[in-house]
């Protein structure tokens, strides 16, 4: 079953601390779900990052706390045993950049645009951006995007390996993910990089009999 979450907050979609616990609060812990899929109701916009306002306000305890919730919210969506998909249209930058990292794929519009302006304002994420990268981009695209403060197209970004899809429109791409069960295949992933080589070879030998 497919599961949806627009984020709209009526202006530029920024991650506060109210809206990183409404994501949370959003995400699907049932067994029915198969697909669950992250869009902007925001037009040409999928989210500006965090709330720099509300961090102006901060004590030291208040930014651990900040830091702390979107760390934990994103490493849940990144454990979610089912396939997860963060559908891009318009402009993602900062920890919006870091948000989309924790999916299992990232689709795109033509129009979208990726930064991460942390550079230009002498800050650094909090969020974990810094070292999910790892995982999905190279690190001369990753200099590029924490290092150089590069506002990258969608056709960069594809380019790049930070988006894995760029149309138009993703409604036929969804619909064939919708009814996929990866459950399996992503508890294996994670679970593969603690077993040794010949354990590896045995659970392929295993696999292959059924």
């Amino acid at each position: 079953m497919r599961r949806e979450f627009v984020f709209d907050d009526g202006g530029m979609n920024l991650l506060s601390s109210a809206a990183l616990r409404r994501i949370r609060d959003a995400l699907p812990h049932d067994d029915d779900t198969t697909l669950f899929v992250f869009r902007s109701g925001r037009p040409s916009l999928f989210a500006a990052g965090a709330d720099m306002a509300e961090m102006q306000r901060f004590t030291a305890r208040d930014a651990d706390d900040f830091a702390r919730l979107g760390q934990e919210l994103f490493d849940t969506i990144e454990r979610l045993p089912y396939l997860t998909v963060a559908l891009i249209d318009g402009d993602c930058f900062g920890g919006a950049l870091d948000l989309t990292l924790a999916f299992d794929l990232r689709f795109a519009t033509p129009r979208s645009r990726f930064a991460h302006p942390g550079a230009r304002l002498g800050i650094v994420t909090g969020f974990g951006g810094t070292s999910r990268w790892r995982g999905v981009v190279s690190r001369p695209a990753a200099h590029q995007l924490f290092l150089a403060n590069r506002v990258l197209s969608a056709d960069d970004a594809v380019q790049m390996r930070l988006v894995d899809r760029v149309a138009e429109t993703h409604d036929d791409e969804l619909a064939r993910l919708e009814g996929r069960d990866v459950r399996f295949a992503k508890a294996l992933g994670r679970s593969a990089h603690a077993l040794s080589r010949e354990e590896l070879v045995l659970l392929a030998r295993r696999l292959a009999a059924f």
